[in-house]
């Protein structure tokens, strides 16, 4: 059986690894729907600032995630 401290601590990690990937969803979606209001208003043939805006979402929500696991590691 495991020890009652160690199930717990792997529950908070757990969490905290979900937490972060949600974060990942919501920062890219809400980049990449920016992105396809604007290339919607400008009636653009090819989605460029959706693919644009996309892209600044995945950088953004890399650098939020490097950030949050050096934080939590020191």
């Amino acid at each position: 059986m495991k020890d009652p401290n160690q199930r717990k601590k792997n529950l908070n990690a757990f969490a905290k690894y979900s937490s972060i990937s949600f974060q990942m969803i919501v920062v890219i979606g809400v980049f990449a729907f920016i992105g396809h209001k604007i290339d919607v208003y400008r009636n653009a043939k090819t989605p460029i600032f959706t693919a644009g805006f996309s892209l600044l979402g995945v950088a953004i929500s890399m650098y939020q995630v490097v950030k949050q696991l050096n934080k939590n590691d020191s």
